[in-house]
């Protein structure tokens, strides 16, 4: 056998092969592990300050009294002041009766009535005047004139007795004397008692002595 011979000189590069296909996506890796918080930066210098704004107009007051009402009794027209709501004539139970109202009413001159009978059980009668002082102009007899008054300005309204002066603070409207039913009235019930006008006029026309409802000084 004969001897292996000289290794030979390294041949050229061959041309390059043809490229395979793309392989398969590998699978999603594992997500990292959440990073440590940052420290809290530096607060930051205050903006410059706006201009003020103007001050806005002033509202309207509003009404600071809800106004109050009440009866003159004896008259048909109310104090300076004081606006007239309606007037008319007091009226109250006939003196001889013993049921009825204890009240005194001022009825309204011109009543406005939803129905009407002839067979009232509790009917009313105009009040007369059963004594005044010798120097009014009043006469026994007479019947007594009211209105209702409203006063917008007044939040409360109250009657003084044994005084025509206010306490300090408070404003009169009128005075007069208190009235009320005779002690000897045949009425088992007492009436209420009013504060009549001490410059109390008349209805007129009336003068005649009808014993219907009374007022007698206190």
């Amino acid at each position: 056998e004969g001897r292996r011979g000289v290794k030979g000189d390294q041949g050229d590069q061959g041309p390059p092969g043809i490229q395979g296909s793309q392989g398969e996506r590998g699978q999603l890796g594992y997500p990292g592990y959440k990073g440590q918080k940052g420290e809290i930066g530096d607060k930051g210098a205050t903006g410059p300050q706006d201009l003020r704004g103007s001050v806005g107009l002033k509202g309207v007051k509003g009404d600071t009294n809800s106004g109050s009402t009440y009866i003159r009794w004896g008259r048909d027209d109310c104090p300076s002041g004081a606006v007239s709501l309606y007037s008319g004539r007091a009226a109250g139970t006939k003196r001889d009766l013993k049921g009825g109202t204890s009240d005194y009413l001022c009825l309204p001159d011109n009543p406005r009535y939803g129905s009407t009978y002839t067979d009232a059980s509790s009917p009313l009668y105009g009040v007369e005047y059963q004594r005044w002082p010798t120097s009014s102009p009043r006469a026994r007899y007479d019947n007594m004139p009211c209105v209702v008054c409203y006063v917008a300005t007044r939040s409360a309204m109250f009657v003084q007795q044994a005084s025509y002066l206010c306490p300090s603070g408070w404003s009169r409207e009128y005075y007069g004397y208190m009235m009320s039913e005779h002690v000897f009235s045949n009425r088992e019930g007492r009436t209420s008692t009013i504060c009549v006008d001490a410059n109390a006029e008349a209805v007129p026309g009336t003068g005649a002595s009808t014993d219907p409802s009374l007022a007698y000084f206190h």
